[in-house]
């Protein structure tokens, strides 16, 4: 969704955008549900389930071995293009063992722009098995890069550290379509009613659920709230085992789970929520799902990692506790839920600095912005 949602927002901008992908993957295509693409014809679908195999089952090591054989196959066209074609700015989403890129830019002189999510040594949900080969490519490329965009402060600071010059780093962090804002649309109303909601307030959280998110605490501390609804939309891979706490709590009246749900869905999902709740995130990721609640005017109890205190500030536009501190997860939840006027003004004001600063279009002119500058140095 990412790599779709800059591209069309440069292209609104009036940039013309080529796109260079692995084999098999087609990042403009619009996902149908949270966890998986749209089915399409040819070899592509072969390719990609071969990938997605790679990713699920194969050994972390083969896995990785996968990632470093992308610069063969990437190295002739992209040479190609780069040599041949007039080229302004080269823009590449780093991933892990990714190095011909930026070097083939290098190489011709081609401004290069490099997007950093996350960085080798960082606790992930995937462990890496070659993690200082990695760092080496990252410290090449680092290097070569004319500016390097990160999604969170966090990531600054890191990149620093590993000897990065800080005035190439740029902070820009996820945002959402300036369309997905709210409009005066309910179109969570008649989810609520479907799923049985309208006399409850209802907590919610979005996303594709890992073990890390914590859901099993969050059904705990939801538990002796009074005229509560938890609605957990996205997919998981061991829901039997939150079921199976739902069921140990006597709480199968209080908790729906959706599963996956279709894209065009999600909104709505969002809308059929009071408050929104992260309670967990990784420390270098910038949530998505935050932007999106807040776009929604939903009021967000988040976790106080980096990403989301770039954000958020805790009691104006949003609500943040300490990692860890269930105590005082609790006790900004039940004020929350005890609170109408809190929620709206909270909420309010997080749709508000939203809409001035994090939609993808505000998000391109930023991108713009840096190109314009490497550009005019080099």
């Amino acid at each position: 969704m990412h790599i779709r949602e800059v591209v069309m927002a440069l292209q609104e901008l009036g940039c013309e955008v080529q796109m260079q992908e692995a084999p098999g993957v087609d990042a403009l295509h619009p996902d149908e549900k949270q966890d998986q693409a749209k089915p399409v014809s040819g070899v592509r679908p072969i390719v990609m389930r071969l990938f997605k195999y790679l990713s699920l089952r194969a050994p972390q090591f083969l896995f990785e071995v996968a990632e470093l054989s992308y610069n063969v196959w990437a190295y002739f066209p992209l040479s190609k293009k780069l040599r041949n074609e007039k080229v302004d700015i080269y823009y590449e989403r780093y991933a892990f063992f990714g190095f011909v890129g930026i070097f083939l830019a290098h190489r011709f002189g081609v401004p290069s722009v490099l997007e950093v999510n996350e960085v080798a040594g960082v606790e992930r949900a995937r462990a890496q098995a070659m993690p200082v080969a990695a760092k080496y490519i990252e410290k090449k490329i680092f290097q070569r890069a004319d500016a390097i965009v990160v999604v969170s402060s966090f990531l600054k600071t890191s990149l620093v550290k590993r000897g990065v010059s800080e005035q190439k780093i740029h902070v820009v962090p996820n945002a959402v379509r300036g369309d997905h804002l709210e409009n005066g649309e309910c179109p969570g109303k008649a989810l609520r009613k479907k799923l049985g909601l309208d006399d409850y307030v209802v907590i919610g959280f979005v996303g594709q659920i890992v073990h890390w998110d914590r859901i099993d605490l969050l059904i705990e501390d939801v538990a002796g709230l009074p005229a509560v609804r938890l609605l957990i939309v996205g997919p998981c891979r061991f829901m039997e085992e939150l079921q199976r706490t739902v069921e140990d709590l006597s709480m199968q009246h209080i908790v729906t789970f959706t599963g996956a749900v279709d894209r065009g869905q999600v909104r709505a999902y969002i809308d059929a929520m009071d408050i929104c709740v992260l309670p967990h995130s990784n420390p270098f990721g910038s949530p998505i799902a935050m932007f999106e609640y807040m776009a929604m005017r939903k009021p967000v109890l988040a976790v106080d990692v980096g990403p989301v205190t770039d954000i958020i500030v805790d009691g104006v536009n949003g609500c943040v506790f300490s990692k860890g501190d269930r105590k005082e997860f609790r006790s900004k939840l039940k004020h929350l839920v005890e609170d109408q006027k809190l929620r709206e003004r909270i909420g309010n004001s997080g749709f508000d600095m939203v809409r001035r600063r994090h939609t993808w279009g505000k998000n391109a002119e930023r991108l713009l912005c840096i190109f314009n500058r490497i550009k005019c140095i080099s």
